[in-house]
């Protein structure tokens, strides 16, 4: 009765497994687990990469799902490998794409905003005009061509101009004006000045006035600008 009871159950094995009762552990799909992890660090790159300040782990990210994709080209089933290759690439060239335009801008922001051919001038001999911390911004604002056909190849001359905050040192001097104010926002000019005015402005408080010549105007991010090459009068 028992041996019946075996040859009964083997036959329902069969049934169910197709008459072959072993399964060769060969024919198996690889599921790649190494692929899968390239594919998925290599997405999480590719994310992050668009957002800015966090997406410089990306940097690490993206060549790591390159280099698990290329470990798992190694082992069956590649296809997941390939696609960890492909978004580290991405990342990468995300990450690059930044990188090139944040020196554009640095660079834009760094040139003088009149002088766009990039010809070199005798700043320190131009011609002085005349000028206020209000009246450039609202020129510059209302028509920038206009601007740097009045303003351009000059030094600049501010008199009695209200002190609104002090940054940098002794060594470097920042001191920061009110270009303009609409509704509840202020917008700030900067003006940096050399270490031998450092120790006078580092005496004076908000609020005091103060007359200077600037020898260049620069576009700051967003609207604006910002003085360099100042000195006090």
């Amino acid at each position: 009765m028992r041996l019946d009871n075996q040859r009964y159950n083997a036959g329902v094995d069969d049934i169910y497994t197709g008459g072959d009762m072993t399964t060769d552990a060969a024919s198996r799909p690889d599921h790649n687990a190494l692929g899968k992890a390239a594919f998925i660090v290599g997405l999480i790159g590719l994310i992050l990469s668009f957002i800015p300040l966090i997406g410089f782990v990306s940097w690490i990210l993206g060549p790591l799902a390159i280099l698990f994709g290329l470990i798992a080209l190694l082992r069956k089933s590649r296809s997941l490998a390939i696609a960890g290759i492909v978004t580290g690439v991405l990342t990468l060239y995300v990450c690059y794409g930044w990188i090139k335009g944040t020196q554009s801008l640095g660079e834009a922001m760094n040139k003088d905003a009149f002088n766009t051919s990039g010809e070199t001038f005798d700043m320190a001999n131009a011609p002085i005009i005349d000028a206020t911390i209000k009246g450039i911004w609202k020129d510059v604002e209302g028509n920038k061509i206009a601007a740097g056909e009045k303003y351009g190849k000059h030094r600049l001359r501010f008199t009695k101009e209200v002190i609104q905050e002090f940054g940098g040192d002794a060594s470097a001097p920042v001191v920061s004006f009110t270009g303009k104010t609409e509704d509840y926002l202020t917008h700030f000019v900067s003006a940096s000045f050399a270490a031998k005015d450092g120790k006078e402005i580092g005496s004076l408080k908000k609020g005091a006035r103060i007359s200077f010549i600037c020898e260049d105007i620069r576009e700051t991010f967003g609207d604006g600008y910002s003085l360099g090459g100042c000195s006090l009068k």
